[in-house]
Formats: C-alpha cells, sequence, structure tokens
C-alpha cells in the first residue's frame, strides 16, 4: 500500500466515522475540511493532525465538545496506527533499494551522470517511488561513494610511500603518519587509517609491496586530475565524461565544490610543508 492509497482510505475512514452519528453530513463536513486541508502523499503527520482537529472544530458546533473530542480520538488512533505502518513500510523499502544501491556502486566505482538517471528509473519503477526523490538519494549516495574511493586511494598511496621509506615504523612513525593523513582531510576514521597501515605492512614482510597499477575507471581520473593544474580543464572533462554532479550544488555547478574535490586529490604542497613543520615533522616532508 502506497502512501496516496493509505491517505485515501484514512480520509474515507474519517467519512464513515462521521456517518455513524451525523449520517448523510458527514460527506459535506469531509469534503468542507479537505477544502481547508487536504491530504496527500506528502502529507505529514503534523498535516494529518490538523485535518483531524479542524474536523473536531467543525462537530463540535452541533454535537458539542466532549462528543467531537471522543469521535476525533477514534480518528486520532486510527491515524496513528497508518502513521506507523506507513513510516514502518518506508523504513523496510528505504533498506531494499539501500541494498540495491550499494550493489550498483560495487560495480560502479565512477558512474557517469545517465547511468544514475537509468538506474533511479529503474529503482522507481521496480519499486513503485518518486524517480526524482531516488535520483537525488542516489546522487547523494554517489557523491559519498566517489569521494570514500578517493580518499582510500589516496591513504593507500600515502601508506606505499610510508612504508617505502620506513619498512618496519615503530610506533612513533605512525603516530606521526596519522597526524599527518588528517591533514590530507580525507575524512577516514584514525582507527581505521592504523589498520590499513598494519595490513599493508604485513603484507608486504611476507609478500613484498603490491604493483602500483590502477586501471579502474576512478584510478585513471585521480591520475588525470593530479596530472592536470587547470581547474577549469578538469571541470570541462567532468561535464564531458558525465560526472559534473560531483560537483554540483542546489544552484548548480559550483566552484568551491569543484575546489575541495581537486584538493581532496592534489592538496597543496607549500600548505603542506608548513603544517608539518609546525606540527615538529619534518621528516615526512617528500623531498624532490
Amino acid at each position: 500500500m502506497n502512501n496516496v492509497v493509505a491517505v485515501d482510505e484514512f480520509t474515507r475512514y474519517c467519512m464513515l466515522t462521521l456517518e455513524v452519528y451525523f449520517g448523510q453530513m458527514s460527506d459535506e463536513i469531509i469534503t468542507k475540511i479537505k477544502a481547508r486541508k487536504s491530504l496527500n502523499q506528502n502529507s505529514t503527520p503534523d498535516d494529518i493532525k490538523q485535518f483531524i482537529d479542524l474536523i473536531e472544530s467543525s462537530i463540535s458546533l452541533f454535537s458539542g465538545k466532549n462528543k467531537a473530542t471522543e469521535i476525533c480520538n477514534i480518528l486520532r488512533t486510527k491515524a496513528s496506527e497508518m502513521i506507523g505502518a506507513m513510516n514502518a513500510r518506508d523504513t523496510a523499502m528505504s533498506n531494499i533499494i539501500d541494498k540495491e544501491i550499494n550493489a550498483f556502486l560495487s560495480s560502479n566505482s565512477l558512474p557517469a551522470e545517465v547511468d544514475i538517471t537509468d538506474y533511479a528509473k529503474y529503482l522507481a519503477l521496480k519499486f513503485g517511488s518518486s524517480a526524482n526523490s531516488v535520483e537525488k538519494d542516489l546522487i547523494d549516495k554517489v557523491k559519498a561513494h566517489v569521494r570514500r574511493g578517493i580518499s582510500t586511494k589516496m591513504l593507500k598511496e600515502e601508506i606505499n610511500k610510508f612504508l617505502t621509506k620506513y619498512s618496519q615504523p615503530g610506533k612513533t612513525d605512525v603516530d606521526d603518519f596519522v597526524h599527518y593523513i588528517s591533514l590530507l582531510k580525507l575524512n577516514l576514521k584514525e582507527s581505521e587509517v592504523r589498520e590499513l597501515v598494519e595490513n599493508e605492512r604485513l603484507y608486504r614482510k611476507f609478500h613484498g609491496p603490491e604493483e602500483a597499477t590502477d586501471s579502474s575507471e576512478l584510478g585513471q581520473f585521480i591520475s588525470v586530475v593530479k596530472t592536470s593544474n587547470d581547474k577549469d580543464a578538469i571541470a570541462k572533462l567532468m561535464q564531458k565524461q558525465g560526472l559534473s554532479y560531483l560537483i554540483k550544488d542546489d544552484k548548480g555547478l559550483s566552484d568551491k565544490s569543484l575546489s575541495e574535490f581537486v584538493e581532496l586529490m592534489t592538496p597543496n604542497e607549500r600548505d603542506m610543508k608548513d603544517a608539518l613543520e609546525g606540527m615538529g615533522l619534518k621528516h615526512l616532508i617528500k623531498s624532490k
């Protein structure tokens, strides 16, 4: 049952309940209330409360306040049951759609906007949801997915450099590295950074360093951004590849979002050097 059906059934329930007390007048009462406060699929619990309050105010004129409250408490109980069922259904549906989206993201590290739009339509048709709503939710999740993918790849690159310099780092070395990573604004938890460092250290100890090639779409995109100093060129490339959604806000393409996105992959070396010196971590400054 979708929200439209649920709201229609509740409105009908109100009319049938009033019919027990007011006969054919119930239809006229509900029609007048709907003219003042119409319910639809987007109505909130507060909208439904206002709808019932208007009914109570209307019928109290000829049934008395106490009787009107008694009748409308029946409606409030029904509304509470309906809202609870709708919330439970929405939560279940949201969980199902999230699983679908996660499956989509697991095989699409850097999806183009046309793929997102088409997949949103597919989900909307499959689950009877609003395509626009699903697409907005999907874009938000894709943005977070891509940013996390970039952050993870940037971290792995830094870990490789760190362990090349310190094959068996001590606690102080790892602590310093964690401080350094915090400057890159990768939005990764400290525990995650430490775990990845240890995992890579152990892998290298028994297998040697992995081949540092990345042929994925995301890896290739990062390489292009890192080798370009022209933000306008990067923005045009993103538009050409259908990736401009990554740097859009409510008003459209955002220079601030573009700057933040580029900075994630190419932090300012001068700022990093000054910050490391200020923290007493000069030994982590990359030498040319």
